[in-house]
């Protein structure tokens, strides 16, 4: 009976959806953690893996090249509570959204743990240049990114479409030269201490620096670089993927235009997760029910574990409700202290999953004149730029709300709102 090793730091869901593969004759094994799941993999013969995408502070993608490094044949099919994903799957054999439902979740196990596969991009890197071409020209062809592949010695290898739109260059025009070509005339070594950081084994994450496009023009560009190894551990050439970061470089009212959108895309993205976790919970375990008749005391026990699940989806659709009745900019009272718990409620699942405390000091509602969509917005910003900081390190976030005074006027008075962690800081430079 083939052994599947689930992944999920929500305790609910991996425990449902063990059962769920249970039921259907697998046998599973289970964990909450990469380093928990990554001892359970090394040290039994796992015939496929089933992570969430999201793990605390750390991604299923990750875990997933781990795993590929030990055993490169074992699928491993990523789960996510969004619709999609932001990075290309290099060391994933499958995804599938949360809200897919039981039949296609199974479907899909059947399908990876079928007869034996053609090998997969993930499964093998041939060392010739020709082959790497064809592992990766399936992943990088149709990204949003601009992806490029090179050999060690910066001859470019494989350019995407996107590439191909954001520098003006055709692939006919690139391939078989040096990546160098890209670069503006103030940086004239970066490749070549890019090249030596990947031959030692190293990856460039958000690494931000300017390319040159055909044109001329000068791109502001963001730059995740990984190396490439053969099925021997050997580095063979080196991926990488660029985003257009130029927008975000442009005067305050562009930043600001930016920010919004950068802000809706995140509330978004919290309450598709939000809402797809416990819905998957309650979906299986309808299905379990299902199978159990006529319900015994464990039915009703599921019942009851149904009810708390759906009480969770209706506090965060309330959430939403009240998101989408603000979008009116007319000026009224604004309970800060309400404003704040409410974008709290978005954020609980990331924050529980961190490991972060939420100080409440609310000594005041703290009402003030004022637009509660706008408002919404700008702490959202706030909240959601300490999360980052406390993915990194930290345990603490504070959410301060007090009457106080204008500094500069001390005859005005008016509301302070504080919002503190205790995670890695800001630098000089981007304090200023």
């Amino acid at each position: 009976m083939p052994l599947i090793l689930a992944v999920d730091d929500e305790h609910s869901g991996l425990y449902y959806r063990k059962l769920i593969l249970e039921h259907a004759g697998y046998t599973v094994l289970s964990a909450t953690g990469v380093d928990e799941a990554l001892r359970l993999f090394r040290s039994n013969p796992v015939d496929l893996v089933v992570t969430d995408h999201l793990l605390g502070r750390q991604v299923g993608t990750a875990m997933a090249r781990e795993m590929k490094r030990a055993k490169p044949s074992v699928p491993v099919l990523l789960l996510s509570g969004t619709g999609s994903l932001p990075e290309p799957l290099v060391d994933v054999d499958a995804f599938l959204s949360k809200n897919e439902g039981r039949e296609q979740l199974l479907g899909l196990i059947q399908q990876l743990l079928g007869p034996k596969r053609d090998p997969s991009p993930s499964q093998s890197r041939p060392s010739g240049s020709a082959p790497l071409q064809t592992l990766l020209a399936a992943v990088v062809e149709d990204s949003d990114d601009a992806i490029l592949s090179k050999m060690p010695d910066g001859t470019i290898l494989t350019w995407n479409k996107a590439a191909e739109r954001m520098y003006g260059y055709g692939p006919e025009e690139v391939i078989g030269k040096d990546v160098s070509m890209l670069l503006p005339p103030d940086r004239p070594a970066e490749v070549d201490e890019i090249l030596e950081r990947m031959q030692r084994g190293e990856r460039l994450e958000d690494f931000e620096t300017t390319r040159r496009t055909k044109s001329g023009r000068i791109l502001n560009v963001s730059l995740t670089i990984s190396p490439v190894r053969d099925s021997e551990g050997k580095i063979i050439a080196a991926s990488s993927i660029a985003r257009d970061i130029t927008q975000t470089k442009m005067p305050e009212e562009a930043i600001r235009n930016s920010e919004r959108l950068a802000v809706a895309g995140r509330m978004a993205a919290t309450i598709a997760h939000e809402i797809n976790n416990p819905l998957e919970a309650v979906t299986n375990i309808l299905y379990l029910l299902a199978q159990k008749e006529p319900l015994s005391e464990s039915g009703r026990k599921y019942v009851q574990a149904a009810e708390e699940e759906l009480r969770r989806v209706g506090q965060i659709t309330r959430t939403t409700l009240g998101l989408y009745r603000e979008r009116d900019v007319a000026v009224a009272p604004v309970n800060i202290s309400e404003l704040l718990e409410s974008i709290l409620v978005l954020y609980n699942r990331r924050l529980l999953t961190l490991g972060v405390k939420v100080e409440r000091r609310f000594e005041s509602p703290g009402t003030v004149m004022g637009v509660a969509g706008e408002l919404r917005q700008v702490f959202s910003n706030l909240i959601a730029n300490a999360m980052d900081a406390l993915t990194a390190s930290g345990t603490k976030l504070i959410v301060h709300v007090r009457d106080s005074r204008d500094w500069r006027a001390l005859g005005r008075y008016g509301v302070r709102v504080d919002i503190a962690d205790d995670g890695m800081g800001m630098s000089p430079e981007t304090r200023t």
